[in-house]
């Protein structure tokens, strides 16, 4: 946020995009986005009834999703679990079908899909087997090794056997079955249970497979991991996925589901948290642009007391910028359609939305229930929620929250209302029902894009507020190799703009920065000193912007001993 400024410029040309990731964040287009795809999952049927849904069922999903929800963006349909039944297999061992009483294979359920203009995901685990593959004991394909050379000595259950990455011949057969997907016409894959093979293998040997697996998808599979243990705060699966589930399953839904069950508590393994509002908490600092899509499972509207607790669900995978997967079905969802098709609040994911709590500690009860964001042009988001049994006041500070001054806020609308709300000089506050949300578009003048609510990636990190700051967050970018705060940027003209950086250092000597611009050369940019320790300088820079969205990162230089902070930047500033 914004204190006084110093100026100089320095001026340098970009053109293209590429973040640096360093070795700990998987790059890829999907991340890049920030928020999850939006599908339909054939899940629910086969919780209730506990079995795979039928194909005539899964037809009829289709269908109905096409005619009902493809218009609003929904354009994937994906298979769920209870898969232990496709045991109809090639000649290299690898599934064809859902299940074995279907009478098409996946590819023909490809190409059925794609003539309603949607895509098909898949749910598998390319470190299975099955039984089918073990007993006629198939030759990996491209190897001399045998499907019983690489099996493990534990087994996933009795139909489904795991591949021992240790084994030679593994990578192959792995490898080769995110090709067999994508050859399938698959653009989704959904790897379940990996805690159960980390826990049997262990962790190297989990790295191992989803290193593998990584490396064939490049960028045509989105590669969706389900219940991973994310040890060290998901180390391992920021370097390799492109999204992870954050909670518990879900189950029979709910309210229980969206905010109750286990509320306030974290595990050690998976799930380490119960409901999906205290995962989002407990992971948003690593989700964003570049980092991990957070998956909040499925969304069964049906299961909902009320429809105040039905916009509280979807809003909250909006905020957190999940996928958006939709589990009621045709004959399921009960007249509970609109929830799914608000258009004013779907625009938020397709631009890649991605909202953080003002405090990750769910004690915390008010700053942890108020969440805020930026979309590409400037324009910041707030969800305001109440968990709560009882009525909750919620606000939004404009000054200390968001950065904006008395005057600098043009516009606010109610995204469920969609009405515009009076604008307050310093803020917004409304108090809630149970179990209600609110959420906001502010627009203010000017493009000033705050550090806190962008991707921090590395080393970088939210700062304290002890930096002459009256309690407003910054990014602390330490001297890492790999730390850096990532921006996505709209803007109507391309050519040169101006780009306005507010930094500073915790002693007076000179900085210094590396920023990027849409997969252009880095520049290392030399930062006057601050005239006093502890105080804030602001500089511009000319830069070579695109229409549209641009991604720029600020990283550090990898100077030991240097730290560097962002608080933020600002196109055409003046």
């Amino acid at each position: 946020m914004r204190h006084f400024h110093y100026f100089f410029r320095f001026s340098f040309l970009a053109v293209l995009f590429m973040v640096h990731q360093g070795a700990i964040a998987h790059d890829s287009p999907h991340t890049r986005k920030g928020a999850g795809p939006k599908y339909w999952i054939a899940y629910e049927q086969c919780w209730i009834t506990n079995s795979p849904i039928t194909e005539d069922r899964w037809q009829k999903n289709i269908d109905w999703m096409a005619q009902t929800f493809k218009a609003y963006g929904f354009d994937m349909i994906c298979n769920d679990g209870w898969i232990e039944a496709a045991q109809t297999i090639d000649a290299n061992g690898y599934i064809t079908k859902y299940n074995d009483d279907w009478e098409h294979t996946f590819s023909h359920w490809s190409r059925y899909v794609q003539q309603k203009g949607m895509k098909l995901g898949v749910y598998y685990n390319p470190m299975w087997m099955t039984k089918a593959a073990y007993d006629q004991n198939v030759t990996v394909q491209g190897t001399s090794y045998k499907a019983q050379d690489i099996a493990g000595s534990i087994s996933f259950n009795e139909p489904l056997y795991w591949v021992d990455t240790d084994k030679p011949g593994a990578k192959e057969w792995i490898q080769g079955y995110v090709q067999h997907f994508i050859d399938i016409g698959a653009t989704y894959l959904r790897i379940d249970f990996l805690e159960n093979y980390e826990r049997n293998y262990g962790t190297t040997k989990y790295r191992q497979a989803l290193a593998w697996i990584k490396e064939a998808a490049g960028d045509q599979l989105f590669l969706s991991l389900v219940m991973p243990n994310c040890y060290h705060h998901g180390e391992t699966e920021l370097a390799y996925g492109d999204m992870i589930r954050i909670d518990d399953d879900c189950f029979d839904g709910g309210w229980d589901f969206v905010s109750g069950r286990r509320r306030g508590e974290q595990r050690p393994i998976w799930p380490q948290y119960g409901n999906a509002f205290d995962g989002f908490i407990g992971f948003s600092d690593i989700g964003g642009r570049g980092q991990l899509i957070l998956d909040g499972d499925f969304m069964r509207m049906n299961t909902m007391a009320t429809d105040e607790e039905r916009k509280f669900m979807i809003s909250l995978m909006v905020i957190g910028g999940s996928a958006l997967a939709i589990a009621d079905q045709y004959d399921t969802i009960d007249g509970h359609e609109w929830v799914y098709q608000n258009e004013e609040l779907l625009v938020l994911n397709e631009q890649g939305l991605v909202c953080k709590p003002l405090s990750n500690d769910p004690k915390d009860v008010a700053a942890s229930s108020t969440w805020i964001g930026q979309l590409p042009n400037g324009d910041w988001i707030v969800g305001l929620f109440n968990r709560e049994d009882t009525p909750q006041l919620r606000k939004v500070d404009f000054a200390r929250d968001l950065g904006l001054a008395a005057g600098e806020v043009t516009r606010i609308r109610d995204l469920w209302a969609h009405t515009d709300l009076d604008s307050a000089a310093g803020g917004f506050a409304n108090t809630l029902a149970p179990h209600s949300c609110q959420i906001l578009r502010i627009t203010a003048v000017g493009q000033r894009y705050e550090a806190e609510v962008a991707s921090h990636i590395g080393g970088a990190r939210k700062g304290s507020t002890h930096f002459g700051h009256s309690g407003i967050a910054y990014v602390d970018i330490l001297a890492a190799d790999d730390a850096q705060t990532l921006f996505a940027i709209e803007v109507a003209d391309g050519g040169t703009h101006t780009l306005g950086l507010r930094y500073g250092t915790s002693t007076a000597e000179a900085a210094a920065c590396m920023v990027t611009v849409n997969d252009g050369k880095s520049h290392r940019l030399a930062l006057p000193a601050s005239l006093l320790p502890g105080t804030w300088q602001h500089a511009t820079h000319e830069i070579m912007l695109r229409p549209g969205v641009n991604y720029l990162s600020v990283a550090s230089t990898g100077d030991r001993g240097h730290t560097f902070l962002l608080d933020f930047i600002e196109v055409d500033a003046k």
